[in-house]
């Protein structure tokens, strides 16, 4: 009998049939032909079609079906052969799903979602377990994709008729944007080239007229151009020859392929010359909460005269902070520091690097910093000093040197108060033809005689050159203390403020107004900037020193902090025409700035025109040694009660608002303040006295505080005018501030 094969999904059918005939008959059975289905496969999402264009990154999905058996598998081609007789190169899957990042025929140029540039043919089939395929599903569809962008953008670039100079060795910084990216925005690498004027390769001055020649020349392979991926965005380049001129080209290529097809100066191009010029070494700056100076230029000079002249007190570590900027082209290689060495050529290396300052420590990039002392400092005649030798190196070995040259002293204290006027009122003046007569003060109370009066004056004495004769001078605020006074307009041209000076004395009261109108410099002779403003714009501190020292500081008068912050001012914080902000958060309060290391105002500051009517009181802070603040009056009021000074009148002098400096955010300030040296306990170490009331949003901030804790000296900070207020209001704040808190005597004088 002839043999059939039996599909075996078909032998349950049959096996009654045979069990009937037993396989004995004499008839020849004829069983039925079967036939198997072809399985289905439906493309469920791909592009749509030729005439509406794709991203070149797309996923392409479809499912398979089949009524007599099952998918076994699928096969799929991209772009199959289109010459007769050529195998189509058949991709097998269980899957459902493909991902394609399809390459860019022709990136010169890349194409548009108008006008896309790839055209693809998408086949698939699906099999079955008995091998039978589908009927093939085509899908046709064009491709677009974006063209990546680079720009250098250090070196900066220079625009007109002079190139920038670079040393032989130089670096390039670029960055990339792939708009399009799949999977990043990055370009997946950059090809770059130097050219130099005189090569054979291509025609220098050809490029610098028709810079698109280089896509001409090099699309799209840039074959020749060297390669880096697009995590890299640096290019050093090595031996390049002084005298001569470059341009460094770069370009930047996605993951189709396309390339950044625009070539510019500047853009993707930079145009250089190679040689030393200008080259002297990374521009340095150095700092401390005593002082900061950033150099002009780059150089290894050590001549003296280049040495950065300060005073530190004696007894403390001394911080000292470094940076430099390199010439453009290089980077920031390693710092490296010393102190007093006899010869910068001395490497001999240190015996241990802690301590052992007087050799070079070891190169480092991170070497920024270093803390030194305490050194002893006999007293502030002393001739204790050290010379600090900061060397910077950049990347193309070029070399910076900057010298530190500190005095170290000790405070005297030997006297009780001395009043340090920094403000910029106007002068008496005088007419030419009446010389026993004053010209009426212009402008709002006080002028700068009459603030020395309202401060010093002994009373009972005429008025100098007032008229009549009989007007005498009442008694000023501070009169009967032990005081020496001091006005700032010469310290400029001597530099400053001497800690020799300012040591003298246990107690100092800082006075500075905002001076809004005096912006010359501090040796101008007719409106020169406040000293405060002048050693907080780059020069030494003495404020800062004497108060690291111990020494007992009250700054007061409305323009402390606006002195000491206007330097560092970001303008997009302010209040427009009514104020200004000075803020942690913006950079402008720092470390190393008055109103940060003394007073403690480290949050937020504004200067608001004007503040207010009043100022009451906030708080009776409690701990070991504190002021009895019930002394203090509740509230202090303008001087809207007191008698008009000679010749005065009333809109001069009776005021209801004042420019004032104010704390407009939390700032807590806590520190040790336990007596007991085993013990840690935290406390506030800042205490706020008063608040300014009123102005048109009828704020309460603080705008008087008293810093007792262990960083500095004590310091009692006010941000307001002291003289705005009545007499006996100020009077009374002036004697809480010198007895209650300093512990000053006082002979006793009728008020």
């Amino acid at each position: 009998m002839r043999s059939h094969r039996v599909p075996a999904r078909l032998a349950w059918l049959l096996a009654p049939l045979l069990l009937l005939t037993g396989g004995c008959s004499r008839d020849r059975i004829q069983l039925p032909v079967v036939v198997n289905l072809r399985p289905v496969v439906d493309l469920t999402y791909a592009p749509a079609s030729t005439t509406v264009p794709s991203y070149y990154a797309c996923e392409l999905y479809w499912t398979g079906s089949d009524l007599d058996g099952r998918v076994e598998h699928f096969l799929y081609c991209l772009d199959p052969p289109t010459q007769a007789g050529a195998d189509t190169p058949w991709v097998r899957t269980t899957g459902n799903r493909v991902s394609y990042v399809l390459r860019c025929d022709n990136p010169d140029p890349p194409g548009t979602m108008s006008q896309p540039v790839s055209y693809h043919v998408f086949v698939l089939k699906a099999v079955d377990n008995l091998g039978a395929c589908s009927a093939p599903v085509v899908n046709a569809f064009t491709s677009f994709t974006l063209a990546p962008t680079v720009t250098i953008f250090d070196p900066p670039s220079r625009s007109g008729l002079l190139w920038p100079t670079l040393p032989p060795n130089a670096a390039f910084w670029f960055t990339g944007t792939d708009a399009d990216g799949r999977t990043t925005n990055r370009p997946v690498k950059y090809k770059y080239k130097l050219i130099r004027d005189g090569g054979t390769e291509v025609d220098f001055r050809s490029v610098i007229l028709q810079p698109d020649l280089l896509r001409k020349l090099y699309a799209p392979a840039f074959a020749g151009w060297d390669s880096i991926s697009g995590d890299t965005c640096r290019v050093q380049v090595h031996s390049m020859i002084p005298g001569s001129e470059y341009l460094f080209a770069v370009v930047a290529i996605d993951e189709a392929g396309a390339y950044s097809p625009v070539f510019s100066l500047p853009g993707n191009l930079f145009r250089f010359a190679c040689g030393y010029a200008g080259a002297g070494g990374p521009r340095m700056t150095v700092w401390n909460e005593y002082f900061s100076y950033g150099y002009l230029s780059g150089g290894y000079n050590p001549d003296p005269a280049r040495a950065i002249q300060i005073e530190v007190p004696g007894g403390r570590s001394i911080d000292f902070n470094w940076s430099a900027v390199p010439l453009p082209g290089a980077t920031m290689r390693s710092y490296r520091w010393v102190i007093d060495i006899t010869s910068l050529d001395d490497e001999t290396p240190r015996s241990d690097e802690g301590s052992d300052w007087s050799h070079w420590s070891r190169p480092s990039i991170g070497a920024t910093s270093t803390i030194v002392g305490p050194f002893t400092g006999t007293g502030l005649d002393s001739l204790e000093q050290h010379t600090l030798y900061i060397e910077a190196e950049d990347s193309n070995l070029m070399k910076s040197l900057a010298m530190v040259r500190f005095r170290v002293s000790r405070p005297s204290f030997g006297k009780d108060l001395l009043f340090v006027n920094d403000t910029r009122f106007w002068p008496d003046v005088a007419p030419r033809l009446r010389p026993d007569s004053l010209i009426a003060p212009g402008g709002m109370w006080p002028s700068a005689a009459e603030l020395d009066t309202f401060l010093y004056a002994r009373g009972g004495v005429r008025w100098r050159y007032y008229s009549p004769a009989t007007v005498k001078s009442t008694p000023g605020i501070f009169s009967g203390y032990a005081f020496d006074t001091l006005g700032t307009r010469r310290f400029g041209a001597l530099g400053g403020i001497p800690l020799s000076l300012l040591g003298n004395y246990r107690h100092i009261v800082w006075m500075c107004d905002p001076a809004f109108d005096f912006n010359d410099g501090v040796i101008y002779p007719k409106w020169p900037m406040p000293l405060l403003r002048w050693m907080s714009s780059g020069t030494s501190n003495m404020l800062s020193v004497y108060s690291h020292m111990g020494g007992s500081l009250w700054l007061m008068g409305g323009g402390i902090a606006f002195n000491t912050l206007k330097p560092f001012n970001v303008p997009s914080n302010d209040l427009g025409g009514s104020g200004w902000v000075f803020s942690s958060a913006a950079g402008e309060l720092m470390t190393g700035r008055l109103m940060y290391d003394l007073p403690h105002w480290r949050s937020e500051i504004a200067l608001r025109r004007p503040t207010g009517a009043a100022v009451n009181l906030q708080l009776r802070a409690n701990w070991p040694g504190a002021p009895d603040y019930s002394r203090l009056r509740v509230r202090l009021d303008p001087r809207t009660a007191d008698p008009l000074p000679p010749l005065r009148n009333s809109a001069q002098f009776y005021v209801t608002s004042y420019a004032g400096e104010v704390l407009t955010r939390i700032n807590d300030i806590l520190e040790n303040v336990s007596t007991d040296p085993d013990r840690n306990s935290l406390g506030s170490a800042l205490d706020t006295l008063y608040w300014a009331i009123g102005g048109d949003t009828g704020y309460h901030q603080a705008v008087m505080t008293y810093y007792h804790g262990r960083e500095t000296g004590p310091v009692v900070f006010s941000g307001f005018p002291l003289w705005y207020f009545q007499r006996s209001h100020a009077l009374e704040l002036g004697d809480f501030v010198l007895q209650n808190i300093w512990r000053l005597p006082r002979e006793p004088l009728p008020r």
